[in-house]
């Protein structure tokens, strides 16, 4: 019997670190998850990957075909695509700038976590920002489409909104992504 439990203390043991060696390079990258909490801090990080993949020109563009779009209106959507993404360039480069800040310290001083809050205010004007130029471009491309497509449109437009709130809703506990308890 106490072999048996011996052997069983040991693969308790082992389980944890075998696991954690197998972890892949994508299962390490979900840390940068819409809004995924960094180790043990709480705090808050939206990727650059991630805001460009709520882009609603890049949804009528990977949704052409479901669209029925013309080769014209495929091409007139593209062009507000790069305008869009030429747009959003530097706003990009702020979310990384502040993603940066963002990330844990050694210490945790009263100074840190004052930086720590401006920058994720600043975060949010700036997604805010990323996302007033989406909604704008969606509204030009949407006009170039004719009734039918506009529809659809409309429709997978409604549901990458809904889907984007959802992953942006506080997991459990109810609180906004701004409060934490302190």
């Amino acid at each position: 019997m106490p072999a048996r439990r011996v052997l069983l203390i040991a693969i308790a043991l082992t389980v944890p670190s075998v696991s954690y060696a197998q972890r892949s390079k994508a299962a390490s990258g979900r840390d940068r998850n819409l809004m995924a909490e960094d180790a043990g801090r709480g705090r808050n990080q939206i990727s650059v990957r991630d805001l460009e993949n709520q882009s609603p020109i890049k949804l009528l563009v990977d949704k052409r075909r479901d669209l029925k779009l013309t080769d014209a209106q495929l091409g007139q959507v593209k062009d507000i695509e790069s305008k869009l993404k030429d747009k959003n360039a530097p706003l990009f480069k702020i979310v990384d700038s502040l993603n940066r800040v963002m990330r844990p310290a050694a210490s945790d001083s009263d100074d840190e976590r004052s930086e720590v809050r401006a920058a994720r205010q600043e975060l949010m004007g700036t997604i805010k920002d990323i996302r007033d130029n989406y909604d704008l471009a969606a509204k030009d491309a949407v006009v170039l489409l004719d009734e039918a497509q506009q529809k659809t449109a409309n429709d997978l437009l409604a549901k990458q909104r809904d889907d984007i709130e959802k992953s942006m809703r506080p997991r459990g506990g109810g609180e906004g992504m701004d409060r934490r308890p302190r």
